[in-house]
């Protein structure tokens, strides 16, 4: 029961140089180290908010949206001007005019209203210039009735604009499931390499324990010189396996510090403490139809939806190319008043309406680009299938994947009950001069073993699951509570 306590001791004393030791070793690096212990979800939210090639990829959105606001302005109302005076000659005609324009985003229409006014003599080809002596006040609108009047050049900008808006926000969405695993899995591979650690010095103390007393008992003629000598091999041997996983550890923490990231966006190092654990995931999913999952991944695929959302601009292309091949036909009315004293036949309201027209002859420009919007969308569509199926194929196989995981996992812990249940039996017949160092050393190499396998087991199954995460864009830690 001594000895069990000692081992005991130097295990909780390992497990906090274990953490002052990594944190030392980072500081040494000159970064930044966590103040508090580092969860799961501190780490998934630094990456959330600070990793940079979200920020650059919310940057792009903001990019986009000002496109759009640039796209919208084509619809801003504006005031048009005018001033004409005959500065020599035998005519002496001066006249003046403004009005407010509105474009409007259908049949390209636009309403305007507008106030002319003319003083001294035009010419008869200048007629249109004169107005009574208060001036004339029109109000009208103009719409297009063939070319123009679903699609035009200024509504297809804006509606591109709008596609490329929602094409960046879902590249945005995968970026971020993709950083979010890669956070996921680098803050596993680090708390399981820190697990690992502490196995392999527990191990590495039980032997330099053992060897004190070894010591003690050569001394007294108890034991033959040669088990002390046996028992610093196996304390080299672990040694070396100390060193290696505290290595891979610091690896790992190298790793993790790209995810966790303070307010200003630098990189910090994670601070271990044994009671870090990864937080249960809920896998009942597992249970559940493939056909359900697949369905329900496919529609939170952002790869997905940008191909459709492509699509829809291709279709827009298309339309937009028929549309040139339509005969213009424009129709305007208006209604116009003079106030004031002048020519008779300018008194009273006038309603005024007129047609302008254009057939083009020839359409290879509206023909070509239809065609080139046709091969666009049928090449659109096959690329579409193969994501989708892709898409399938992957989520089915991390399906397989994360059960198998989940099994060897179970497998990989009773094996580490079975190991310790033995390695410590094999002890105990060992102090009591039962059993020989070499079965003793055999056990505590196999538990070394099969603490190697359990923990690779539980990184594997991690793993597993970030990428079924990633596979079906959900990420469902990163909205967690804690």
């Amino acid at each position: 029961m001594g000895f069990a306590r000692v081992v005991s001791s130097f295990v909780m004393v390992g497990s906090i140089l274990l953490g002052s030791a990594s944190a030392f070793a980072q500081a040494e690096a000159g970064r930044a180290i966590s103040p508090q212990a580092t969860q799961l979800i501190d780490v998934l939210r630094s990456a959330a908010e600070y990793y940079p090639s979200l920020s650059s990829a919310q940057a792009g959105i903001q990019a986009r949206e000002a496109d759009l606001l640039a796209a919208n302005g084509v619809f801003d109302p504006r005031v048009d001007g005018s001033l004409n005076s005959r500065l020599g000659g035998y005519y002496d005609g001066t006249a003046s005019s403004a009005g407010v324009y509105q474009a409007m985003p259908f049949l390209n229409a636009e309403i305007f209203a507008d106030y002319s006014v003319s003083g001294g003599s035009f010419p008869v080809y200048d007629d249109q210039l004169v107005t009574t002596n208060l001036g004339q006040a029109r109000i009208g609108m103009s719409l297009s009735l063939l070319r123009d009047r679903d699609i035009d050049d200024r509504r297809f900008a804006v509606k591109k604009a709008e596609l490329q808006t929602n094409i960046a926000e879902f590249e945005l969405r995968a970026q971020e499931i993709s950083v979010i695993q890669q956070a996921y899995i680098s803050y596993s591979t680090w708390l399981i390499s820190a697990r690992l650690l502490e196995a392999y010095q527990e191990l590495l103390e039980v032997a330099e324990v053992r060897g004190d007393a070894l010591t003690r008992q050569a001394s007294a003629g108890d034991v033959a010189e040669i088990l002390v000598i046996e028992n610093q091999q196996a304390i080299l041997q672990r040694e070396s396996l100390v060193v290696d996983a505290r290595r891979q550890l610091n690896l790992a923490a190298e790793r993790l510090a790209l995810f966790l990231r303070n307010a200003f966006g630098e990189p910090v190092y994670p601070r271990y403490d044994s009671e870090l654990s990864i937080p249960a995931s809920d896998e009942e999913f597992l249970n559940q139809p493939v056909t359900l999952l697949v369905d329900a991944a496919l529609e939170n695929r952002p790869d997905i939806a940008i191909a459709k959302t492509l699509q829809q601009q291709f279709r827009l292309e298309k339309r937009i190319a028929e549309n040139l091949a339509k005969p213009q036909l424009d129709f305007r009315v208006y209604s116009g008043r003079d106030f004031g004293d002048g020519s008779v036949t300018r008194m009273g309201t006038d309603t005024i309406a007129d047609i302008t027209f254009s057939i083009p002859l020839e359409t290879r420009a509206a023909r070509g680009k239809i065609a080139s919007a046709d091969a666009k969308l049928l090449g659109l569509s096959y690329d579409l299938r193969l994501i989708i199926d892709q898409a399938e194929r992957d989520l089915r196989l991390s399906l397989v994947n994360l059960r198998a995981t989940s099994e060897l996992q179970n497998v990989a812990v009773q094996e580490l009950v079975v190991a310790q249940t033995l390695a410590d039996a094999e002890a105990r017949r060992f102090e009591a001069g039962t059993s020989d160092y070499f079965l003793l050393n055999v056990r505590e190499r196999m538990l070394g073993e099969a603490q190697l396998r359990r923990w690779q087991a539980e990184l594997n199954h991690q793993i597993a699951l970030a990428n079924y995460y990633g596979i079906s864009m959900t990420m469902p830690l990163l909205d967690s509570p804690q």
